[in-house]
């Protein structure tokens, strides 16, 4: 009986730790950002998105977190390409294997005012561009506060000369042990020289943000983060864009989500097919 109580003893003082420690985590984080004027509420952010992998996601809310995006319209998002292209398999995510997550800038705590929806098709790129759109199960409510698409940049060089901050807003990794960020971050940055591309200035060794964090300045979406510092400008893809989203309403989804039923149901019918001969041609 003493042993039991050694090892009850030993158990709680390990969960009391455990609790301190999470305390300390969150109280520390939660002085970083009041230093560097990062937000914590919904509403600062409200087209922001996380991408998740279903498989993972059935763990634990926020482990099937992948990358980050932006809501642009009633049932479309942005990320970047990479995000819906698995590297392990060398092949893209079908619609049906993501969920996306908005209204809340908790990565794993699910919120009442969040929601969960899933994906019904993925628009790919053609080889010059390097967004993909997510079109989703069904429109966000117009009247929501905290959930609301951002506005597509017209020309990000118009913008620069602006007295706008320029925002970005992610998850992703913080600090020397390289921690996974709970609280959605907003950090403000300057543009900095690079060419062509849409390159911005922040603290690289102190976070590692999400693929597909959005750069806006506005309420208008300039970038979404394709490396390092280094961000897709989104003005040079509104034309494809909006091409492929028509309104950006749930029935443009919609009938891509029939169109992939559909071409699953012949796949599953050919390859039974396959099997009946194969087995009838054996016997």
């Amino acid at each position: 009986m003493q042993l039991n109580d050694q090892i009850k003893r030993i158990l709680k003082i390990m969960i009391f730790a455990f609790l301190c420690a999470e305390m300390q985590t969150t109280y520390t984080h939660s002085e970083v950002a009041k230093k560097r004027r990062i937000g914590s509420t919904a509403s600062v952010a409200p087209y922001q998105a996380s991408i998740r992998l279903l498989d993972q996601e059935l763990d634990y809310f926020g482990k099937g977190h992948i990358c980050s995006g932006a809501l642009v319209a009633p049932s479309v998002v942005l990320t970047v390409a990479q995000c819906v292209y698995d590297q392990d398999n060398m092949r893209f995510y079908h619609p049906a294997e993501l969920r996306v997550v908005l209204g809340s800038t908790q990565r794993f705590s699910p919120t009442a005012h969040g929601q969960v929806l899933g994906v019904t098709h993925v628009h790919k790129p053609p080889k010059q561009l390097s967004l993909a759109i997510l079109m989703l199960e069904q429109d966000v409510a117009a009247h929501l506060t905290r959930i609301h698409p951002i506005a597509l940049s017209a020309d990000s060089a118009q913008l620069e000369g602006t007295s706008e901050p320029w925002l970005i807003s992610s998850w992703g990794l913080a600090g020397e042990d390289g921690h996974e960020v709970h609280e959605l971050l907003r950090l403000y940055v300057k543009r900095s020289p690079c060419g062509q591309q849409l390159c911005v200035k922040y603290d690289e060794q102190a976070y590692e943000l999400d693929a597909g964090a959005p750069l806006t300045t506005a309420n208008q979406l300039l970038g979404l983060r394709s490396q390092s510092s280094v961000f897709v400008d989104v003005a040079s893809h509104v034309d494809w864009i909006r091409s492929q989203i028509g309104d950006g309403s749930n029935q443009n989804s919609s009938i891509w989500g029939i169109l992939g039923l559909l071409a699953f149901t012949l796949y599953v019918i050919k390859c039974s097919c396959k099997n009946a001969i194969y087995k009838y041609v054996k016997s």
